[in-house]
């Protein structure tokens, strides 16, 4: 036979029925057809299937025991929502990933196929993002619900949710909050529920902050990390919902509560710490003083900005946060401002407690 002179259709037959079907499937395992990526209408069922047979080689490299296969189907995996996708396309993948990957986030499952499931997670939204994230938000492993938290948090913020969507992802985070007990993944958390755009969320971010003082005030040697991201977080999203002419005089007015409850705490520690000479020159015990410096800090800056720019007071002069003697004398003016109108806070609510 003169190949040079068959048609190019048989010559492709060819060289399926010689190759095997592994011919076309290797090409379908690395790529999509453009067509296929901007379809200007829903996809037939032919492309549907075409997509199928890409996510499945994609699942099925997730599974390996080989790294670089594992990288290369979560880097597949997410290179297809490129800037030129359409809409049509993405209506379609996204719900198939999101059936695929989420069976594989089981609690006995292999840790680097759930962490990389995780990681591809934070390209998907609405009811695809849910379906992964009841699936894996209570995953025995820290890194596979750090992954999960950032996944929501950069959906809520690039609008990728709809009011149900960010219904169920508060439902899960909120739960998630209580029971989080690492550090990394809690900051996460946090930052995700404030980036959710729904007035509960505020809330319960408020009700996280609130909560964890008492942690820190009997776990001693706790970060302040994690609070202080979902501090800054809420503090910045009110700001903006205030600059924008929304009424959140109430959230803003908690926060400050909540951050002199914060402050306080701190200035008790650092005074305590300076008693017992804890204050020490190694590396460890200057970096956990930063963390509290930190987040006195913080604390102070949310305090002043509803002071001034909510409740129309002039708050008192700034003090060195390293120092804890002016830590401590600052603590006593701002007890006294936020006693007085328009706070009105009782000392009972500005207690650190037990």
């Amino acid at each position: 036979m003169k190949f040079s002179r068959c048609p190019l259709w048989l010559l492709a037959t060819l060289c399926v029925a010689i190759l095997g079907p592994g011919a076309q499937s290797l090409s379908a395992q690395n790529s999509l057809p453009a067509a296929i990526l901007q379809a200007q209408a829903e996809l037939t069922p032919q492309e549907r299937a075409t997509v199928d047979s890409f996510v499945d080689a994609q699942t099925a490299r997730l599974q390996s025991d080989d790294p670089e296969q594992i990288a290369k189907g979560r880097s597949l995996l997410a290179e297809q929502f490129s800037l030129g996708r359409s809409a049509f396309f993405l209506d379609y993948y996204r719900p198939t990933i999101a059936n695929k990957i989420a069976p594989l986030l089981t609690p006995d499952g292999d840790l680097m196929t759930r962490l990389n499931v995780a990681i591809v997670s934070s390209k998907l939204s609405g009811q695809s993002l849910t379906t992964v994230l009841q699936a894996g938000a209570d995953d025995p492993s820290p890194a596979v619900r750090y992954w999960i938290a950032k996944a929501v948090g950069a959906a809520a913020k690039n609008k990728r949710l709809k009011t149900q969507g960010q219904k169920d992802a508060l439902a899960v985070m909120a739960k998630r909050l209580k029971a989080e007990d690492n550090s990394l993944v809690l900051e996460q958390v946090m930052v995700a529920i404030a980036e959710i755009d729904l007035p509960d969320a505020i809330q319960k971010v408020l009700e996280g902050l609130d909560s964890r003082v008492t942690f820190h005030k009997q776990n001693t040697k706790a970060r302040f990390k994690p609070v202080h991201g979902g501090m800054k977080q809420l503090w910045s999203k009110l700001v903006h919902l205030r600059a924008g002419g929304n009424n959140v005089d109430k959230e803003q007015f908690e926060l400050a509560r909540i951050a002199f409850r914060y402050y306080a705490l701190i200035a008790d520690q650092l005074t305590e710490a300076n008693k017992n000479n804890d204050n020490g020159d190694d590396e460890e015990a200057q970096q956990a003083k930063q963390d509290k410096v930190a987040m006195a800090v913080i604390c102070g800056q949310v305090m002043a900005d509803v002071a001034k720019e909510v409740a129309g007071v002039t708050p008192p002069q700034p003090v060195n946060p390293n120092n804890a003697a002016e830590l401590r004398v600052s603590v006593d003016r701002l007890r006294e401002m936020l006693k007085a109108s328009p706070f009105s806070f009782t000392d009972e609510q500005l207690a650190v407690g037990e």
